[in-house]
């Protein structure tokens, strides 16, 4: 500009820096200084432009401020995040060594066992027998027990034992049975005429699946919590010579090879990690594993192991006592898949997965000409022959696992890291398949394999290391009565169950509980609730601990 302002003139068209300028018009002030006025010719300034960049910037502005007071807001969560998975990560560690607690209100508690004194001073008022009279003063005793337990717990701890919450529910049970026992309300319990006749397990006469009880967890498998995939339960086939025999079969750290297993004289044997017999399949063909299984498929079917034979399409069966290998090649038009052709989804090498129910031995497998759709076959145990094949409409790869029940094949899939959904069903029977909606819970996220026992109707799940059982109910089916197992545990009363069920007998002179009072009967009951809940609560810490570590 300056270059311009010294011979500029009226009417004179200049270039400046490239520019064509159309007019240029110089006056001189007082000073003498010139004062230049340019007019360009084809530059206009951008004012529209500056605007809206000028609005931009104070709309970017605030928009920054914005995220800037949520960082600040999430900054604050996370380090309340942060302390209380801390403290959770204490509880958990206090849990895994002194047993599993939970916090207690105090406040709440103290609330309810003095309105459980309340309502027991009420009922001996209520009382018209002796009998009576002393049962509720005994209950009154007790309530004035645990008001001293309680406030005794609340001094010394804050992370308290559930045992209290617990012995609280015990006697407001105890309460309602008094009540019932003297008019007051009606008797929940049924008539035994109204109770029908009970049936046995291994039959069929029932509509098929109708629920699933939530899981009970065992125990981590004897390998230890790195090894993630595998199989367990007892003997699927109905009416086996081992019927007290569970086995605990975990793969190798691979997810791929069947090395080793052990097998359990009782269910006490398998919590007390001590097995009747326990054996290395490497050890007849060191180096090579020529005798090991592949995949979570294997079960144990009327005193032997069957599985698909490592990195073949041969199917194998092993006798755990004398060792034994038997192994047949599967080859037909559609030759049935191994190698990870056509697994579950989230699981590994399970091309074969092998089932037991009330009809026999199964395979569930996937192949080329079936579209990787699930293909269901008969297998012989003794030829290891297998039969005519029923093609299914679903793909292998999208179910997360199946079992079989009646000749019936059910699916499940992921819903997420802590349910199943059995979604599908085919009926061998009739060679109908249809869509069902199950819900299962589960402690972990992966289930490596599922089976169902039709000595005790349970489905046995090895979910990422650790053993589950559920409970299951079928459709217009009277429930067949289930005795104390090793375990010390009857199932849920889900099952059907009521107060008039014999106890089986577990040693000589023992009596029938059809001639014990409710009273007794609840007490004799206490002990496998307590478990079953003991048992559930574990579950739950398994999951938080799974959780913690990043699983």
């Amino acid at each position: 500009m300056d270059d311009t302002r010294s011979t500029a003139t009226e009417h004179e068209a200049v270039i400046v820096h490239g520019g064509h300028i159309q007019k240029v018009v110089g006056v001189k002030d007082a000073s003498g200084q010139c004062i230049c006025s340019v007019q360009l010719s084809h530059v206009s300034f951008p004012v529209r432009k500056v605007e809206q960049l000028e609005g931009d910037y104070f709309n970017l502005t605030d928009h920054l401020q914005n995220i800037l007071n949520k960082l600040y807001t999430f900054n604050w969560v996370v380090t309340d995040g942060i302390a209380n998975l801390t403290e959770l990560d204490k509880r958990a560690k206090y849990a895994k060594d002194y047993g599993a607690h939970i916090d207690l209100e105090f406040n709440k508690l103290i609330r309810e066992i003095t309105t459980l004194d309340t309502i027991a001073k009420k009922i001996s008022e209520n009382a018209t027998s002796a009998e009576n009279k002393e049962v509720i003063n005994r209950l009154i005793k007790e309530i004035s027990g645990m008001t001293v337990l309680v406030n005794s717990m609340e001094t010394r701890d804050q992370n308290n034992i559930i045992t209290a919450q617990r012995e609280v529910d015990t006697l407001r049970k105890k309460l309602i049975e008094c009540e019932e026992q003297i008019g007051i309300v009606p008797p929940s319990v049924p008539d035994k005429a109204s109770v029908p006749e009970r049936t046995v397990f291994g039959t069929c006469d029932h509509g098929g699946l109708q629920k699933v009880s939530s899981p009970v967890l065992v125990k981590l498998n004897w390998k230890g919590e790195d090894f993630k995939a595998g199989s367990w339960g007892k003997d699927f086939a109905l009416g086996n010579k081992l019927k007290d025999y569970y086995w605990v079969f975990p793969m190798n750290k691979d997810e791929r090879t069947l090395e080793s297993f052990r097998l359990y004289a009782s269910y006490k044997k398998m919590l007390l990690y001590s097995p009747e017999r326990e054996y290395d399949l490497s050890i007849s063909s060191p180096g090579s594993c020529k005798n090991c299984g592949q995949g979570g498929g294997v079960i144990f079917y009327n005193g032997s192991f069957f599985f698909n034979c490592y990195d073949s399409r041969d199917l194998c069966r092993t006798d755990p006592f004398s060792m034994e290998v038997s192994r047949m090649e599967l080859e037909d038009q559609d030759p049935i898949s191994f190698n990870n052709w056509y697994s579950y989804k989230d699981t590994k090498y399970q091309d074969m997965d092998m089932a037991g129910d009330e009809k026999g031995l199964w395979m569930i497998h996937g192949a080329t000409l079936a579209n990787g759709n699930v293909v269901i076959r008969k297998v012989h145990p003794h030829s290891l022959r297998v039969g005519a094949p029923w093609i299914t409409s679903q793909p292998k790869a999208k179910m997360t696992n199946t079992f079989m029940i009646c000749g019936v094949l059910y699916a499940t899939k992921r819903v997420n890291s802590t349910h199943e959904l059995i979604f599908y069903y085919y009926d061998t029977n009739t060679a109908k398949e249809g869509n069902i909606k199950i819900l299962m819970e589960k402690i972990l996220p992966t289930v490596q394999s599922l089976n169902y026992n039709p000595n005790d109707e349970k489905l046995y799940m090895f979910n990422d290391g650790y053993l589950l059982y559920y409970n299951i109910t079928f459709k217009n089916h009277v429930p067949a009565v289930r005795g104390r197992s090793d375990s010390g545990q009857y199932s849920k009363s889900e099952r059907g169950q009521s107060l008039e069920r014999k106890e089986v007998q577990v040693a000589a002179g023992q009596k029938d509980q059809s001639s014990l009072s409710p009273m007794q009967l609840h007490q004799r009951k206490r002990g496998s609730d307590a478990k079953l809940e003991e048992e559930q609560v574990a579950a739950r810490a398994v999951r938080q601990e799974a959780m913690r570590k990043g699983n």
